[in-house]
């Protein structure tokens, strides 16, 4: 018979149960430690008191006495011994009436003595008699020690009840505050701080639980992973008080939407996540993620200030096994919401997906894509190929667009597309770009001559180091910064205007070029060449494809050529596949084109005969 699986709530819980139950018998030992030293100390430091007060007492009193009668015989040195009425009376005056008291000669034999009926116990004390110098005889004082022990019992039960009272104050009063910081400090670690939520550690053990459950007793559940649409706008624009503030209403939000019996948590950033048990499958995941949508995409109003943001949402179900089936993967059910999740925000966002076998391969897929991207960056798998541009005038080429490939050991060549966005979601598109760049500048200083062309993405365009990136790549080449020609798009221009004017500035300063690329395929085409000083215009090629057939092309490729001529600058058409297009350019004024016509991107070592030049006399 198999054991019970134990989940790991369950383990931390009997932990923590282990741990407070051997904390409680520590503190019950301290506080009993204590107790038993105030019960036995101040009783025994009472009586240890007591008993050295009534020692110094009959010692003074027996001193006293005999110093009295040491001065009697002193003056009557033949008759103090039969004077016994005389010492009586010496006796009786310094007599308590609480002590017994006798006189005793040199022999030891009792003289004098007032004897009192004193209960046991009783504490002595005796003194010397001189006569001229010499011991004479002796006082003798001895007093009961009860009203001493009956102090001493008051005080051990007051001492008693002193115990009592702080091993109960010792016992309950730590264990109380010490559990009330365990329970804090338990809440701290599963709960999110921020909006109250259980955090991802919580969240686990919880889906653990579940899915425990419901593999023993049949039933399903749902996993909903989702996550905040626009919120960085929000923190970018509004700052991260707002963000914050964002995220508890986002929290009470969802919380609102959701039955009690279902399981909300916040796992970091505007990443939320929801089991939702004891319901019909999928038609209830669905109508929920429909609700949370639809409640998400309300605006949020963060001290005056309205945010709009949406939700995008990925569910995996459990499956519903029936007792006896195969336990349910927790974790792997929170991965494949994940992956819908992914799948939802690449189809549009503001949306919900349910996880499919399909989207398991596409995403497996990807990640295959990433580790095998690092390894080609650090294998050094990455090449350029070199689409020629040429005078249309003269037909020499007068340029070479750098053009990337990624060789790979299985699937051969890969083009930019199937791997660009997957290098920039990963951050590698601007180590990348740098590779491109010093590989581009190094195989133009073994070609003399063209131009050569380097695309830039927007993002690495915008970094910090990308200024540096293309003095690097000069510096260390050789390279005349009048042979580099930098490529951007329109997407470069969309934001941050002052810092882009700066960075196409430093470029013309070092005497590099810079082109727009894909002209006439964005929004704002000529407000950019209002702004932005641009040194060649590349026409898109979805205009060339049409020239022959589209009147509408023709004319905006009359006018893209018009505008160029007037502002001084060179102008490319791309996409020129036939003598027909590339007559017509030429006639309507374009200055360079570049398209199968004239050859394909191409290796390094095929350069030669584009070149007409080997590549030794070239160097």
């Amino acid at each position: 018979m198999s054991q019970p699986r134990v989940t790991p709530a369950a383990a931390e819980a009997a932990e923590r149960l282990t741990g407070e139950a051997t904390l409680a018998r520590l503190v019950s030992g301290f506080a009993a430690g204590i107790a038993l030293l105030l019960a036995f100390t101040v009783p025994a430091m009472h009586a240890w008191s007591t008993l050295r007060e009534e020692r110094a007492a009959l010692s003074a009193e027996a001193r006293v006495l005999a110093h009295v009668i040491t001065q009697f015989a002193t003056r009557n040195p033949d008759m103090w011994v039969y004077q016994d009425a005389r010492l009586r009376a010496l006796l009786s005056a310094g007599d308590d009436a609480r002590s017994t008291l006798e006189v005793r000669d040199g022999t030891g034999r009792v003289i004098v003595q007032l004897p009192m009926d004193l209960a046991w116990p009783r504490l002595a004390a005796s003194d010397t008699i001189f006569d001229s110098g010499m011991a004479v005889g002796s006082v003798r004082v001895e007093r009961s020690m009860v009203p001493a022990l009956a102090g001493t019992s008051l005080v051990a039960v007051l001492a008693l009840l002193l115990a009592a009272g702080s091993y109960a104050a010792l016992r309950l009063l730590p264990l109380r505050l010490l559990r009330q910081a365990m329970g804090r400090a338990t809440y701290l670690a599963t709960h999110d701080q921020l909006t109250g939520l259980p955090n991802r550690r919580l969240f686990h053990d919880r889906l653990a639980q579940i899915g425990l459950r419901t593999s023993r007793y049949g039933g399903g559940f749902a996993v909903l992973a989702l996550d905040l649409d626009r919120f960085k706008e929000v923190n970018d624009t509004l700052g991260h008080a707002a963000g914050d503030e964002l995220l508890r209403q986002v929290a009470r939000a969802l919380a609102a939407t959701l039955r009690d019996s279902d399981t909300l948590a916040r796992l970091g950033g505007d990443e939320f996540a929801i089991i939702q048990v004891d319901a019909q499958q999928p038609r209830s995941a669905e109508a929920l993620a429909a609700r949370l949508v639809e409640r998400l995409s309300m605006p949020f109003d963060l001290n005056g200030n309205q945010a709009l943001i949406g939700t995008s949402i990925g569910i995996a179900l459990s499956g519903g096994p029936k007792a006896g089936a195969a336990e349910i993967d927790p974790g792997q059910l929170l991965q494949d919401a994940d992956t819908a999740l992914y799948s939802a925000k690449a189809e549009g966002r503001n949306g919900f997906r349910f996880f499919s076998a399909e989207m398991n391969r596409a995403l497996q897929e990807r990640r295959q894509v990433e580790r095998d991207l690092r390894r080609a960056l650090a294998e050094g798998q990455l090449r350029l190929h070199y689409q020629p541009q040429v005078d249309l005038v003269t037909q020499q080429v007068v340029g070479l667009e750098a053009l990337l490939r990624w060789e790979h050991p299985q699937r051969g060549q890969v083009m930019p597309d199937a791997f660009i966005g997957v290098a920039e979601e990963i951050g590698l598109l601007n180590r990348i770009g740098e590779w491109v760049l010093l590989e581009a500048c190094a195989t133009a200083i073994r070609w003399p001559g063209p131009r050569m062309a380097v695309n830039i993405s927007a993002n690495h365009f915008q970094s910090a180091d990308f200024l540096r990136a293309v003095r690097h790549a000069l510096d260390s080449t050789g390279l005349n910064p009048r042979r580099l020609e930098i490529e951007i798009t329109e997407g470069v221009l969309l934001t941050d205007t002052e810092r882009t004017l700066a960075t196409l500035g430093a470029l013309r300063e070092m005497g590099v070029s810079v082109a727009m690329d894909d002209f006439g395929t964005g929004y704002s085409s000529l407000g950019y060449l209002h702004k932005f000083r641009f040194d060649k215009i590349k026409i898109d090629r979805s205009f060339v494809t049409s020239l022959g057939d589209d009147p509408q092309s023709v004319a905006i490729i009359r006018a893209v050529i018009a505008i160029t001529q007037a502002l001084g600058l060179r102008c490319n058409a791309e996409g020129v596949e036939s003598i027909a297009q590339a007559a017509l350019l030429r006639a309507e004024g374009c200055t360079e084109a570049q398209g199968f016509l004239y050859g394909r991107a191409m290796p390094e070592q095929d350069l030669a005969v584009l070149l007409g030049v080997s590549r030794d006399a070239a160097a």
